[in-house]
């Protein structure tokens, strides 16, 4: 029984180990790149930008940060497919537009295309200045769409970086508290033990 109460103990108190330095190296800040920026462009009324501020791939190890600011409201969409899946799509259910501005970008082709593919939205809000911090689950194309719902022209400012992480900080962290309890459930029989003999001196 003693065995098996110091096996439990040892064990516990690696995983309490173990799940503490997970919680400290998700708190390590990421690294931050330079960069890009750009101002003065615009969205035409009624459709979706077919400039992106941001598109390529990115890991769990990167994430995106995007400061953009706009005249007027403007439905912002983080996409996990690259614009090319997009455009075919809306060629192969609209073949007679082929690329012809404005009929092509309508915000009504962005929009079928989300409601018939919701897995592709890795984030949406509807805004006029704001921020987007953004990391993916694992490897996946990124990209931002601009949709101008408005009878305006909507012109766009965004400054954007991408950051590199030391590991997933929302994936690390939740596995480190559930880590952590664990190594203690383990380690308590030792700890009831070591409490007992005390309270009998």
């Amino acid at each position: 029984m003693k065995r098996w109460i110091t096996f439990s103990a040892r064990g516990g108190t690696v995983l309490i180990a173990i799940g503490l330095a997970l919680f400290f190296v998700s708190l390590i800040p990421p690294a931050t790149s330079d960069g890009f920026e750009g101002e003065g462009l615009y969205v035409a009324p009624k459709t979706f930008s077919h400039w992106s501020c941001f598109e390529g791939t990115l890991t769990p190890q990167q994430g995106l940060e995007i400061k953009l600011t706009f005249n007027g409201t403007v439905n912002v969409y983080l996409l996990e497919v690259s614009t090319q899946t997009l455009y075919d799509w809306i060629l192969e259910h609209y073949p007679e537009q082929q690329m012809t501005f404005p009929d092509f970008f309508n915000v009504t082709r962005l929009e079928e295309f989300l409601d018939a593919n919701p897995d592709s939205i890795g984030w949406q809000e509807e805004m006029r200045e704001g921020e987007i911090e953004y990391v993916p689950t694992g490897v996946t194309n990124v990209t931002v769409i601009l949709s101008n719902p408005s009878s305006d022209y909507v012109i766009v400012e965004y400054k954007v970086s991408i950051t590199a992480l030391v590991a997933p900080q929302t994936k690390v962290r939740n596995l480190a508290m559930w880590i952590v309890p664990a190594g203690f459930i383990l380690a308590l029989p030792l700890l009831i033990s070591v409490w007992r003999a005390t309270i009998r001196r």
